[in-house]
């Protein structure tokens, strides 16, 4: 018994050695990359540091709250410039942290946990999660926590007992249930675009694994917490913009669903864009592989409850979220490499499958890591930054038409003339007999191209410039 406990002591120091060095050595190399904003959704959150006001985009609606105040608890230890990046960056290597825990609590054999911390930063996007600056990574890790501690998930018993102490089994569950829902609380003030997650995984806690009284009970102390932090972030901002908040509110939810949000522009059907999303994402041969790992999940009791939740994000981005932003996979990013690894030590337990399943795990690490890392480039700035450069090299005043990075570019152009190719100016530029130049996050069809500049990872967005010369008369963009 004795040498059973020192193996198995021996074997968890070489488990978590290994995690340390995963993580040390991908987000070590991260830094290779500088923290620029790369958005004008992230230049609203770098404003909100210093004045926050969502009539004035800093940031834009519905606010975020909950991040914009991790933004400025960062920035009084860092006094970094760019804290949103900074926070969007830490909280990437906690969600893998947050893998590797879940995974370690669940699975019997330790270095399964392993493999699912390999096969999510492996995914591709996590880079981009990092460096976007944005709320994605943060708010995951809330919700990772919550996970942590639900019904339809392994429950972190020695911690909930270290929290709630030797106390009866009903008062247990009532902390258990505030706790998971401060947690809620605070992912939805992180993100409120979180909401049909929370409402999934509430209503899935609710009735999975069955239906019960205490169930009710956990979920109407997890709607107070969420409800007191709520009327908390909606006093914050109320007390910035006033009621003129829900105007903005109406005009940017009109703004999401019919100009700009899902790609209005394109004959596309949603589904079929986010199928193409889905394949760049993370190749046709490993989304074969995970949309398996997903269907089987549903089948096993271990892992049902996830791969429903799974099915229930998929269902709503394909509807609500914008299929040319890959970050709005990171729910999924979260989530599959969990499943896959939960699965892969099930049925590893059974001797036969043995030899299939280590192909299996092998052949889905390397079709990610190969689609994935060959994505990453040797630039160092984000594009947009690379466009300023390019432009602020050129003392003449130029029209610049653009259908990405609006706002960036007026902030670090303000000599030239910034144009927004969603609306009707851009337009009257177009059909006047005057050069313009063009940057598109998309290329243009039979027009000469000027130059790229090249996104550095997987998800982030790479820019293309054209030149119009003032006899080019072309209305069509």
């Amino acid at each position: 018994m004795h040498q059973l406990k020192n193996k198995s002591w021996y074997s968890d120091v070489i488990v978590c050695i290994s995690l340390i060095a995963c993580i040390a050595g991908y987000f070590g190399l991260l830094n290779y990359y500088s923290f620029d904003i790369s958005s004008d959704d992230a230049l609203y959150f770098q404003r909100a540091l210093s004045h926050f006001s969502v009539l004035e985009f800093s940031p834009h609606f519905p606010g975020y709250p909950g991040f914009v105040w991790l933004e400025r608890l960062i920035h009084s230890f860092s006094q970094h410039p760019n804290s949103n990046v900074v926070v969007s960056f830490l909280s990437a290597i906690a969600l893998t942290f947050s893998v590797f825990i879940y995974c370690y609590q669940r699975i019997k054999i330790k270095t399964w946990a392993l493999f699912a911390v390999l096969l999510f930063l492996l995914q591709g996007n996590i880079a981009e999660l990092a460096f976007n600056g944005l709320s994605d990574a943060a708010a995951l890790w809330f919700f990772s926590l919550y996970l942590l501690f639900t019904r339809f998930t392994p429950t972190l018993t020695a911690t909930c007992r270290c929290i709630t102490g030797a106390k009866k089994g009903s008062a247990r569950g009532i902390i258990t249930a505030i706790i998971t829902g401060l947690l809620l609380a605070l992912c939805l003030a992180t993100r409120p675009s979180y909401l049909p997650l929370v409402i999934s995984a509430m209503l899935l806690a609710l009735f999975y694994p069955s239906k019960s009284q205490s169930n009710y009970k956990q979920l109407s102390w997890q709607i107070i917490s969420i409800t007191i932090i709520g009327l908390i972030c909606a006093f914050y901002v109320f007390m910035q913009d006033g009621w003129a908040y829900l105007e903005e509110g109406q005009r940017f939810t009109q703004g999401h669903f019919a100009i700009w949000g899902n790609t209005a522009n394109t004959t596309d059907s949603l589904l079929s864009q986010w199928l193409t999303a889905l394949i760049n994402t993370y190749s046709a041969v490993g989304l074969g592989l995970l949309t398996s790992s997903l269907a089987i999940g549903l089948y096993i009791t271990k892992t049902r409850g996830l791969s429903i939740l799974t099915c229930c994000w998929l269902a709503w981005i394909i509807r609500g979220q914008n299929p040319e932003n890959i970050r709005h996979l990171a729910v999924l990013s979260l989530l599959l490499p969990i499943i896959s690894a939960q699965l892969l030590e099930h049925f590893y337990h059974t001797q036969r499958l043995r030899p299939a399943l280590c192909i299996f795990s092998v052949m889905l690490l390397l079709v990610l890591s190969s689609h994935s890392l060959t994505q990453f480039t040797a630039q160092t700035n984000a594009p947009v930054f690379q466009a300023n450069q390019f432009f602020n090299n050129n003392n003449e005043q130029q029209i610049i038409i653009s259908n990405y990075n609006i706002d960036n570019l007026r902030h670090n152009l303000a000599q030239h003339v910034i144009l927004d190719q969603h609306y009707q100016d851009s337009s009257n530029y177009q059909v006047q007999q005057q050069g313009y130049w063009r940057l598109s996050s998309n290329p243009l069809d039979n027009e000469k191209l000027v130059t790229q500049f090249k996104g550095r990872f997987l998800g982030e967005r790479s820019l293309y410039l054209y030149y119009f010369a003032p006899n080019h008369l072309n209305t069509q963009l």
